[in-house]
């Protein structure tokens, strides 16, 4: 009896033993690197990588020991879908930024050649190539966007349209009726006020420039023309450029004998609309009126 307990407890550890070691360690490895991947995001490569290697380094036998391998199908496969996802919304950037009026002055070889390769691995379904295609792209894309980012930084207007004409305003984005002022205060010889006012419905609408408390009635006509950089004066009196495509063209409309404007020919030149970059406000640039070279700028919150 006094031997029995002995071997019980050699018998009961054996049993221990081999339950416990009844799994090969790299099978355990594998398993445990599995749970590892968690929830599967983009940054899930190096864990999807590692599990995929270790599992494929099991012999066929060991593979069928692996519990959790359909969580590793389901990550691979959820891990492709997301890189679908992310190639297809980086190829839309790169086409979105590639018609930005900033990305003429830019080398695009390299972003062109990234997503040409990056749609050619989609119509492929190359999910093997789908990480290489995306970092590239995606490296490609930053690097433009940087570029733009500090182009635009240079400009005191903003893109407000795509295409031909991007910092074009069209006639529904002005104010129904101007009320427009300078944001930093100019010589008397300049208008302290551009108004408009619709006095019948037959009758076009007519634009004031108030200089000295006097105006004359001017109609006007907006022609987009091709983007064109202005100098102006910005609120802190700073010389700044303004890229313009909306040409604002005024007439007098009135009979220059017998009611003269003295101003007339300096309203009549060529004036400029466009969005403010830092606020998007409308902007109406008016050619210096004591002939230095830069615009005065007129908005409605002034």
């Amino acid at each position: 009896m006094k031997r029995s307990a002995p071997l019980a407890a050699v018998v009961g550890l054996t049993l221990a033993l081999c339950v416990t070691g009844c799994t090969d360690p790299s099978v355990s490895a594998t398993m445990k690197s599995i749970d590892s991947i968690g929830t599967v995001s983009i940054e899930s490569k190096d864990a999807i990588d590692s599990a995929n290697k270790q599992y494929g380094s099991l012999d066929k036998e060991l593979k069928k020991e692996v519990e959790n391998y359909d969580e590793l199908k389901s990550a691979n496969k959820r891990y492709d879908q997301l890189l679908y996802s992310e190639i297809t919304k980086e190829i839309s950037h790169s086409q979105e930024i590639l018609s930005s009026y900033f990305a003429q002055q830019f080398d695009t070889k390299e972003i062109e050649a990234a997503k040409t390769d990056a749609q050619a691995a989609l119509d492929a379904s190359d999910t093997d190539g789908y990480y290489k295609v995306y970092k590239a792209l995606k490296k490609a894309d930053k690097e433009l966007d940087a570029y733009i980012k500090d182009e635009k930084k240079k400009s005191y207007s903003m893109e407000t349209y795509g295409g031909d004409n991007p910092f074009r305003l069209e006639e529904s984005d002005l104010p129904s009726e101007w009320s427009f002022k300078p944001i930093t205060l100019q010589s008397s010889a300049h208008p302290s006020w551009v108004m408009s006012e619709k006095k019948a419905t037959n009758l076009p609408t007519y634009v004031h420039f108030f200089i000295n408390q006097s105006s004359r009635e001017y109609t006007y006509q907006l022609n987009q023309i091709p983007t064109k950089a202005i100098k102006v004066q910005d609120e802190d009196g700073k010389m700044q450029t303004a890229l313009v495509n909306t040409e604002v063209q005024f007439t007098g409309q009135f009979d220059q004998v017998v009611n003269v404007d003295p101003n007339k020919k300096l309203n009549e030149r060529p004036a400029y609309f466009f969005a403010r970059a830092k606020d998007n406000a409308i902007v109406l640039a008016l050619q210096n009126y004591d002939g230095e070279d830069y615009y005065v700028l007129y908005t409605s919150g002034s």
